[in-house]
């Protein structure tokens, strides 16, 4: 069921943008909510982030977010899910690690999102590696390289943003040659939140709207490398890239 879903959800990101329109697979996004954390929903940036899917790509969508319990089966639903924290993560019990490492190995991926600022970002660093050994054993956080297709699966980017640049980059964990976890420290949901009537909720520090517009990009693009997997890895796509669009992979001949 999880190929098929993944083969349905690649066609539709390289169908014309008319085929959304359609019926066929689609895509909501899911908060994650962990028993003994505060963190509220954040459906409103969710659903924002959705909107900026729909608008940008041809990934059918479904307009809506929802929270998920992991200790539920609804996770299984969703080959995506996002957990936007402003507080270290709370340890896992047994059973919740064990769910989430499950979910993660038949194909999930957990997009983290640090919003609590550069003040307590050591003590959050702290608890995400308890997270990591409890939810991804044997499993090792690291920096993601700027060369990784989570730059360029569907937009060209050159570093990580968010409402704030604490952290150039974003960190992951890769098991089977796929990244299951994606960490950002830079806010990046709240680039996408908008208010009632349309507009941004946030100010973007300290680079204005070209840092909200880079950040929403990498948001496309980890859902774009979620669902479509690696499928802008392949040679082909890379020769492209060179070739037509002057551009070298870092680590490439001058």
């Amino acid at each position: 069921m999880r190929r098929l879903t993944v083969l349905l959800t690649l066609l539709a990101c390289l169908a014309a943008p008319a085929a959304t329109q359609g019926g066929g697979s689609s895509v909501s996004l899911a908060q994650l909510q962990l028993p003994g954390s505060s963190v509220e929903p954040q459906l409103r940036a969710l659903e924002a982030l959705v909107a900026e899917v729909a608008q940008r790509t041809s990934i059918a969508t479904t307009l809506r977010a929802r929270p998920v319990n992991i200790s539920g089966r609804d996770h299984f639903d969703h080959p995506l899910m996002l957990l936007p924290t402003a507080a270290p993560l709370p340890a896992l019990e047994l059973e919740t690690g064990t769910a989430l490492a499950t979910w993660l190995r038949l194909g999930g991926t957990l997009f983290l999102d640090w919003q609590g600022g550069a003040a307590d970002l050591e003590a959050f660093r702290t608890s995400l590696d308890q997270f990591v050994a409890t939810s991804i054993p044997g499993g090792r956080l690291e920096r993601v390289s700027r060369a990784s297709v989570l730059y360029r699966s569907f937009y060209r980017l050159d570093y990580a943003s968010g409402r704030v640049r604490l952290v150039d980059d974003v960190y992951g964990v890769m098991v089977d040659g796929r990244y299951v976890l994606v960490v950002s420290f830079n806010d990046m949901l709240s680039a996408a939140e908008r208010t009632a009537d349309g507009a941004y909720r946030f100010e973007m520090v300290p680079g204005g709207e070209r840092q909200r517009e880079d950040a929403v990009r990498f948001l496309v693009n980890v859902v774009a490398y979620t669902l479509c997997l690696d499928y802008k890895d392949d040679k082909v796509h890379l020769d492209y890239l060179k070739s037509k669009r002057n551009w070298q992979l870092p680590g490439d001949d001058q």
